[in-house]
């Protein structure tokens, strides 16, 4: 993550609140201490970790549940994720199925700095 990343974040959606923009506005808050990372670019950085760019066979992304921010991320921090398969649901008159996966993403300290469930369409071939 670098600072760069969080300005062009904030520039392409419009989220500029303070805490990613203002450094000593920042550090004056008691939960940063300093520039962070928007909680939602780290989302975005952690699908680019585990999405694979080939068909199949994962269908779609189709949401996310339980979605917290439990650290702040900073510039200069390195972001890892590790999914883990939480259910299978199959869907009889599809040929498709869901699966949730426990998403679980982790700064170089081994801090976890967002937890949520992702769900997707998977095909049952």
């Amino acid at each position: 993550m670098t600072l760069a990343d969080i300005e062009h974040f904030a520039e392409f959606t419009g989220d500029t609140f303070y805490a990613h923009m203002d450094e000593e506005a920042a550090a004056a808050n008691p939960f940063f201490g300093g520039r962070v990372a928007h909680g939602y670019l780290v989302v975005s950085f952690a699908a680019g970790l585990f999405v694979s760019p080939e068909p199949g066979p994962v269908l779609a992304n189709y949401g996310l549940e339980n979605l917290r921010f439990l650290t702040p991320t900073f510039p200069g921090d390195t972001l890892t994720v590790t999914l883990t398969v939480k259910q299978i649901t199959p869907r009889e008159d599809q040929e498709y199925g869901e699966v949730r996966w426990d998403a679980d993403v982790v700064n170089q300290k081994g801090e976890s700095v967002a937890r949520y469930d992702v769900l997707t369409l998977v095909s049952k071939s």
